[in-house]
């Protein structure tokens, strides 16, 4: 229990520490994914991507759409899935993706980043009990990133 406060107040702070407002302007444009990972016991670890994962991409529309595009398999045998457009909102630090109000498709905490790329985490507010299943418990609460470079 404890170190779940501990990294849930670890969160909290950074991400107060690293707070700048979210604007339109600032978020609209074609992102593609540079790296993604997850956080396990308050440590970045970087997931393996080959180049076919990395076409994966978010196209964020000044007229309040996106799409979000990913792409499974290897090098050589790209597996691009079906587009998925929604709707988007600025929500504070955060970006929800959305079929209608009662519909999220995706929420994400957003930092944007000194090097011009933003990052997209998992937006996790309360955590999720799952009674006699600790690992998907574990799973259900791992805070997710992904590192964006705007194209353009």
């Amino acid at each position: 229990m404890y170190k779940i406060f501990c990294l849930t107040s670890f969160l909290a702070v950074s991400s107060l520490m690293s707070a700048q407002k979210l604007t339109k302007e600032n978020v609209t444009g074609f992102w593609k994914l540079k790296e993604a990972g997850f956080y396990e016991n308050k440590k970045k670890v970087v997931k393996e991507f080959d180049n076919c994962r990395l076409m994966r991409n978010y196209a964020i529309r000044e007229d309040g759409f996106a799409i979000y595009n990913y792409v499974e398999g290897s090098s050589g045998d790209c597996s691009p899935s079906e587009p998925r457009l929604s709707f988007w909102r600025i929500v504070e630090n955060r970006i929800q993706f959305y079929a209608d109000d009662k519909n999220i498709l995706e929420e994400v905490e957003v930092t944007m980043n000194k090097d011009h790329t933003i990052t997209f985490s998992s937006y996790i507010p309360e955590r999720t009990k799952v009674d006699g299943d600790a690992l998907a418990e574990k799973i259900a609460n791992t805070v997710h990133y992904d590192i964006l470079e705007k194209i353009y």
